[in-house]
């Protein structure tokens, strides 16, 4: 189904389209390969999510499907997090070979597209946040246009724009991906990863601290089921906190907001306007409350010799409140 048959296109006036920023690609053969994969890996999420709810009501789930479910969701989530965004997107920290493939891993077993694709979005949100360019904004769709409907931006923002004609050109956003062949292996091995965080891990373990039953529970609650909850997680950064919450940051030239539940749900990922202020942060709490999980881990690695060169801008400018200049795409 599209976004048009879905009924969440934004209301267009009549007059010509808005002209789009460079790096936006629209229709074509790529857009056509973008569509085919997302809906191919949201076909089998649906499906199988589906099924482990079925199975959860008429068989049950155990301890072990809970605890399989809970381990999995922190390691991915933890990858999203330290791993795509503030490594391989905003280079808030550096790491030896050993490390950036562990990173890589658990950012490609998120199951939430290559991280190249994955790069080249974020950059391309952050450089026009909420404006005309940005790929999932609840303001604007892919083409351009503004949402009058807060509905409609909030359903496009929480997942709707990967079904769009349009997409991000990573020869621009993610040149150092494309350069860089540890990710790219990952990338083009993405599926295998995909298969190994929803279906082979979870099975393996299920089946051997419970047997076949509790592998089929946990192949459909602690792998698929798992991993569309965490694709829903991960999207309220783009809809909820571009839209609702505070702003320490007020002078932040875009939408974005800290939101408490976002961010204990996404281990500090919530604190979007922390975050648009200071992009390169590893860690963006600026209070005792923001509970930033995944930058105290990388804060915790630095101290153990892990991770090195650790980016905390803001602790240099502490009382500085006026917006950064938008970044340039980082293509080295």
């Amino acid at each position: 189904m599209s976004v048009a048959e879905a009924g969440i296109q934004p209301e267009q006036s009549a007059s010509a389209a808005p002209p789009l920023p460079p790096g936006v690609i629209v229709g074509g053969p790529l857009v056509q390969e973008k569509l085919r994969e997302t809906y191919l890996l949201l076909g089998i999420l649906y499906a199988g999510s589906a099924a482990a709810v079925v199975w959860a009501l008429v068989q049950g789930i155990g301890r072990v499907e809970i605890a399989v479910f809970a381990a999995m969701f922190a390691l991915t989530t933890f990858g999203i997090g330290a791993g795509m965004h503030r490594l391989l997107v905003h280079r808030s920290f550096r790491c030896g070979p050993v490390m950036r493939i562990f990173f890589c891993a658990i950012a490609q077993m998120a199951v939430q597209g290559s991280l190249l694709k994955w790069v080249g979005n974020h950059r391309r949100h952050h450089l026009y946040a909420d404006d005309v360019g940005d790929p999932h904004s609840p303001h604007y769709d892919g083409r351009g246009y503004r949402y009058v409907s807060v509905l409609k931006g909030i359903l496009h923002a929480h997942g709707a724009w990967a079904f769009d004609d349009t997409m991000t050109d990573n020869e621009l956003y993610a040149k150092d991906i494309l350069a860089d062949p540890t990710a790219m292996f990952f990338v083009r091995t993405r599926w295998y990863w995909y298969g190994l965080s929803a279906v082979f891990i979870p099975g393996a373990i299920g089946y051997w601290l419970g047997g076949l039953h509790v592998m089929v529970g946990c192949v459909l609650f602690s792998g698929l089921l798992r991993a569309y909850l965490l694709i829903m997680v991960s999207s309220l950064t783009g809809s909820v906190c571009h839209k609702y919450g505070y702003r320490r940051f007020k002078n932040v030239d875009d939408a974005s907001t800290n939101e408490l539940l976002s961010t204990i749900l996404t281990f500090g990922e919530g604190l979007h306007n922390n975050h648009h202020r200071f992009p390169r942060d590893a860690y963006i709490s600026h209070a005792w409350y923001e509970f930033d999980l995944n930058g105290l881990i990388i804060l915790g690695l630095g101290k153990l010799g892990l991770v090195h060169d650790i980016m905390h801008v803001s602790e240099r400018h502490p009382t500085e409140t006026a917006p950064e200049a938008r970044a340039k795409p980082m293509a080295s």
